[in-house]
């Protein structure tokens, strides 16, 4: 009994002595807190995000209160907070003020200075059309940027475009691009623009755009493309214009164009305004399918038509092909056909005579001229009704 009494009591007394020990240790060596710390502590928003340079919101109250850090150092406690640690300090804060950023002064441009030099030899309307063109080929040289030049060169080559590559050679001599501001001569446009009627550049206004910009810029597949769509579709008048443009003409603007009312008449279909009125919906899908290049949609229709045995729809489709437009039938007058003229008395005369002749003499009575006469007239009043 003893021997396990005398091990318990050991331990009981040492615990107490260390106990003791302990409690006598902290009040020793305790170390004061400034109650200021304590309270900034409190009044910070615990964010330890570090921005005020101190490890956490505590080395931050203990920098302010111990250290004399500044008080306007917490970013995320704002005006309110830093109000609160001069009132725990007994300091006024003086709470910054964002500044703005000072606006840098606007650098006036110079104007360009006026070029000086003998201007190159093409027409205001070729400046207006390729200036963009001349300006970065000048540039390009001015600054010495032979890759970039070059490239222009081999450029306008490839498009065939020799006027420019002419105006090239100039721009190398030293002569200068006029600003193009100049008004052109009245009738120069029209002069070089393509020979297509008004409703014509109207309903294919975007492709011979598009042809257009792809032959400035050199682009070979795209134009060819545009091309050879106008070729499976057997439009001849779009291709013809195509040429022209290769040629150096311009697409005009249709709001500027006036086409006679006779060239507008004789683009349209030979139907009667009966035949348009019936048919119309047909005629324009044909009309939108074929202009669009949709060989698919405009050979389905055929084969509908053919299948109905509507020769003269398919007549008419022909002349769509050909490139005549489908009218509006509220401004279509059909004149009736012209009623064959009656034949003249003298006319009836002369044929009774000619039956008399034939019948002879003897047989060439009253009675059956009468006869004749009346027959004669049977016929007529056939052929009138």
């Amino acid at each position: 009994m003893e021997a396990i009494m005398m091990p318990v009591a050991v331990l009981g007394i040492t615990g107490v002595l260390m106990g003791l020990f302990l409690a006598y240790a902290s009040k020793k060596f305790e170390v004061e807190v400034d109650p200021k710390v304590e309270a900034i502590l409190a009044i910070l928003p615990g964010a330890n995000c570090g921005a005020c340079g101190f490890p956490g919101c505590a080395g931050y109250a203990s920098g302010v209160a111990l250290e004399g850090a500044k008080m306007t150092l917490c970013a995320p406690g704002g005006p309110k907070v830093i109000e609160k640690i001069g009132e725990i300090m007994g300091v006024a804060v003086e709470i910054p003020v964002k500044k703005k950023p000072a606006k840098k002064p606007v650098e006036k441009k110079e104007a360009p200075k006026a070029q000086t030099g003998e201007p190159i030899s093409a027409s205001q309307e070729f400046i207006e059309k390729n200036k963009r063109m001349l300006m970065k080929f000048k540039e390009a040289f001015d600054a010495g940027d032979k890759e970039g030049f070059e490239k222009l060169e081999n450029l306008a080559k490839m498009a065939k475009k020799d006027e420019l590559l002419k105006y090239y050679e100039e721009i190398k001599a030293g002569k200068i691009v006029p600003d193009g501001s100049a008004p052109v001569a009245a009738g120069t446009t029209n002069a070089n623009a393509i020979s297509a009627s008004k409703e014509f550049v109207e309903k294919n206004k975007r492709m011979l755009m598009k042809f257009k910009e792809a032959f400035d810029a050199g682009d070979k597949e795209g134009f060819e493309k545009l091309e050879n769509l106008a070729k499976m579709a057997k439009k001849d008048e779009l291709l013809k214009f195509y040429e022209e443009i290769k040629a150096g003409k311009i697409v005009p603007d249709p709001a500027t164009m006036t086409d006679a009312v006779a060239a507008v008449k004789a683009e349209v279909i030979s139907a009667t305004k009966e035949f348009v009125e019936k048919n119309k919906r047909m005629l324009m899908k044909f009309k939108e399918a074929f202009d669009a290049g949709d060989k698919e949609g405009f050979e389905k229709l055929e084969n509908l038509a053919k299948m109905a045995k509507k020769d003269e729809l398919l007549k008419f489709y022909e002349e769509i092909k050909a490139g005549k437009t489908v009218p509006d039938p509220a401004t279509m007058t059909d004149t009736p056909a012209a009623k064959q003229e009656a034949p003249k008395v003298e006319d009836t005369k002369k044929q009774e005579a000619s039956y008399c002749s034939v019948l002879g003499d003897g047989l060439c009575v009253p009675e059956q001229n009468e006869k004749v006469k009346e027959n004669l007239h049977q016929e007529i009043d056939k052929e009138v009704k």
